[in-house]
């Protein structure tokens, strides 16, 4: 029951408080929705992971779908405006100088094992629909939306919405704070922001988000 209602009061809030006034509402809202994930409370009271991550991508559709300036969905969710050319190029260009960095830094070293090829459809599918894309909705399809509206800058939005998704990833294991997940964070932003400004579509940022997520997991530890 105590479960139950976590997930409804998660789901729930963001609406919610999206109908405070100003741009407080829009804050709390966005809060509701990323700090439960980020910190693990529903966790705490018996909601798995996979649970909570989907509920936080219907609590985020679910409040922004009638404001626009917040979250465009005809755009974010438009298939026909997914650009795997852009996904891919942006993708190449991280990789170019993301991974000369992370080995300098030590963040990464090459792996010694063989890929599992009978994996890799399953681990992709994994990193797409229970990471990639619900943040992407939420890093990008929101907050970089939200900021680039605030500031009206694309590229002062593209920077601060990358330094806060950076800094999303400092309470990420084995080093907390871990200040070399907070620097590839923050520069794979850049380029999951860039995936997704050219036509706001979160799925082309999501493309990109997955195949970096994928090539660390598979030739990277």
């Amino acid at each position: 029951m105590v479960r139950l209602l976590a997930l409804g009061l998660y789901v729930v809030a963001p609406f919610l408080l999206l109908r405070l006034h100003g741009r407080a509402g829009t804050m709390a809202a966005i809060l509701a929705i990323w700090l439960p994930i980020e910190f693990r409370l529903l966790h705490s009271v018996g909601v798995d992971p996979t649970t909570a991550i989907v509920s936080g991508m219907i609590a985020g559709v679910l409040a922004f779908r009638s404001r626009r300036d917040i979250l465009d969905v005809s755009a974010a969710f438009d298939l026909r405006k997914m650009n795997f050319r852009h996904a891919f190029l942006n993708f190449a260009m991280f990789a170019a100088c993301g991974i000369p960095l992370a080995l300098a830094i030590g963040f990464i070293r090459p792996a010694v094992r063989v890929p599992d090829i009978a994996g890799i459809p399953g681990l992709v599918v994994t990193i797409l629909f229970f990471n990639a894309l619900p943040e992407e909705i939420l890093f990008r399809g929101i907050i970089q939306h939200v900021t680039e509206s605030a500031l009206k800058s694309r590229v002062g939005a593209s920077i601060v919405s990358a330094l806060i998704f950076g800094l999303s990833h400092l309470n990420n294991e084995p080093v907390v704070p871990n200040y070399k997940y907070f620097v590839m964070a923050t520069l794979a932003g850049v380029f999951y922001g860039n995936a997704w400004r050219r036509d706001r579509n979160v799925f082309t940022s999501t493309i990109t988000h997955t195949l970096v997520n994928t090539g660390w997991r598979l030739f990277f530890r």
